[in-house]
């Protein structure tokens, strides 16, 4: 959206419409490059490297007429899965960009094969070399991203950082919500991500047997709220759990927020940045978190967030920022400050602005 102060701007989406595409700013134009119950028909390529999306060779007839009807200046494609399209735009547009939301042959390094069904592949290093010569810039969403990227990529191709922006921030007030009330289970903690992604299925389940257990100890009324799209079948598992409740698909997650207490993350492994964190700190929620959860947010440890490397770590830190309620009023305080200056809708127009070059 923070292009739109720019000049027009048409989102194309290889996924057919649906109620989350159509909510979008109203001088957005969004273009649908496939409908619902059509076959999808032959693909774009035979031999697909481990995390590329396979986009129907109509889908793209459909975005080369929508290129010649719309005329755009530059182009952005999102993410390293659609990287099969560029050579396909090259020649369309003066200026092709991909913004990359994760250095995802550093992402792949970090998952136990076990986790994830598809292991490292060095096809992946070879699409990001690939797409840097394709392309005329580059965009990661943290300095920590653009220094892997570059010990993978060689040239001088631009690498401009542009910060995954606060959701849906011009909806917001920027105003410290109330402290949620905790005659109904204190700490309400909330865990958000998508449910079926393995880093978040495996922070999940520590969340649920170790740590939550842990902060009962001394304060039994705990409980732990685990929101997200496509709960596997593990995470469907932990809502038998005391004191653990599912929140599967929720359309909306800040009425969730608003109930919470605590926001803790026991991330281990992942890439990017974890939006998830940015919805805590601006809807008031403290955030706990392993560091690698916040990595690169550049956020101040005991300022906005509290960090710990350990289960243990992180249910001690949850126990005692509940016991002074003083400290946790602080950190709400200085944690909305920081989103809001940081990855508000300013400071994400000038990143864009830097990154249109």
């Amino acid at each position: 959206m923070a292009a739109v102060t720019f000049g027009p701007v048409c989102v194309a989406t290889i996924k057919p419409l649906t109620s989350d595409t159509l909510a979008v700013d109203l001088n957005i134009r969004v273009a649908p490059l496939t409908i619902p119950g059509e076959k999808r028909g032959p693909i774009l390529g035979w031999r697909r490297a481990y995390g590329e999306s396979k986009i129907p060779r109509l889908a793209l007839t459909r975005l080369k007429a929508l290129i010649q009807d719309f005329r755009p200046d530059t182009i952005v494609v999102e993410g390293t899965p659609l990287v099969r399209l560029l050579d396909h735009l090259r020649p369309s547009v003066k200026q092709l960009i991909l913004d990359m939301h994760n250095v995802e042959s550093d992402l792949a390094r970090q998952v136990p094969r076990r986790k994830w069904r598809r292991p490292f592949s060095p096809d992946l290093r070879t699409l990001e070399r690939k797409a840097a010569r394709t392309v005329d810039r580059i965009w990661v969403c943290s300095d920590l991203d653009r220094k892997r990227l570059k010990t993978i990529i060689a040239g001088s191709i631009p690498l401009d950082v542009v910060p995954n922006g606060i959701p849906r921030a011009e909806e917001k007030l920027h105003g410290l919500p109330p402290m949620p009330d905790s005659t109904n289970g204190f700490p309400a903690m909330v865990f958000v991500g998508h449910l079926g992604y393995p880093p978040n299925v495996d922070a999940a389940e520590r969340l649920a047997r170790i740590i939550l257990p842990r902060i009962r100890q001394a304060l039994p009324m705990a409980k732990l709220i685990l929101a997200g799209r496509s709960p596997n079948a593990a995470v469907q598992a932990l809502s038998a759990l005391d004191g653990v409740t599912l929140v599967k698909n929720p359309h909306d997650i800040r009425p969730l927020l608003a109930t919470a207490h605590l926001s803790v993350i026991p991330l281990t492994t992942g890439g990017g940045t974890r939006i998830k964190i940015l919805e805590a700190m601006v809807a008031g929620v403290p955030v706990i978190a392993t560091p690698l959860a916040a990595e690169g947010l550049d956020l101040v440890d005991g300022q906005d967030v509290l960090f710990s490397g350990t289960e243990q770590g992180l249910a001690d830190l949850a126990v005692e920022l509940c016991s002074d309620l003083g400290r946790m009023e602080n950190l709400r305080i200085r944690a909305l400050d920081t989103a809001w200056s940081r990855f508000g809708p300013q400071a994400i127009r000038e990143a864009v602005s830097q990154g249109l070059g």
